[in-house]
């Protein structure tokens, strides 16, 4: 996983950028998860959120907006500031916070729990080994009791990858989690149900699940 000099670097020249970037603002499945209620949208009794790899923070702002006290967390600085210009220019200050963090430490100072939401899109297939376990020991400790976590992922069996791609995971850049993994993670804590979207076909996967 590249350094956070880097990541910084790279959101300076393009990674939020839609056509180009990885960081392509707010999950679709997320919106349709708010939208039809199957994620409380805390109106009239403010849920907690946590965006874990938030980036510039669009999922915040969304679950901000439907009345959400939601806080991003990323390593990045540059991603942060922008996340932040971005809740000031929407007027959304008063219920999205972002903060400077690693999603792998023990705590996160600005971001501790419990939260009634957790999010991790695209996050946990670029961690291995110690790391992943980390960002999954995390999520265990923030989200409470009957709460719920939205996570997308790149997932595949890295045999299946092509050898390279600018567009996605490769042989060469196996950032993926494997089918049945998220169950070995998370199965003996939480119900796990994967959405119709995105389908099998299309290499990611993106699961609600709900803590027991």
């Amino acid at each position: 996983m590249p350094g956070r000099l880097t990541y910084d670097l790279l959101y300076r020249t393009g990674a939020a950028d839609a056509a180009r970037g990885w960081d392509r603002g707010v999950g679709s499945e997320l919106v349709e998860l708010v939208g039809s209620g199957r994620v409380a949208s805390g109106v009239g009794s403010p849920g907690r959120a946590v965006d874990l790899g938030c980036g510039t923070g669009a999922n915040v702002l969304l679950l901000a907006a439907h009345g959400f006290d939601a806080v991003g967390v990323d390593f990045s600085k540059t991603a942060i500031e922008m996340a932040s210009d971005q809740a000031a220019a929407r007027y959304l200050g008063d219920h999205a916070r972002f903060v400077c963090g690693d999603v792998t430490a023990e705590e996160i100072p600005g971001a501790e729990g419990p939260f009634d939401l957790v999010v991790v899109y695209n996050t946990l297939q670029d961690l291995r080994g110690r790391a992943r376990m980390a960002l999954v020991r995390t999520i265990h400790r923030l989200v409470r009791p009957g709460g719920q976590v939205v996570l997308w992922c790149y997932y595949a069996d890295p045999r299946d990858l092509p050898l390279y791609s600018f567009h996605g995971p490769s042989r060469l850049l196996p950032f993926v989690v494997r089918p049945d993994e998220e169950r070995a993670l998370f199965g003996e804590t939480f119900e796990i149900e994967r959405l119709p979207a995105p389908g099998p076909a299309s290499g990611a996967a993106c699961f609600l699940m709900t803590r027991r």
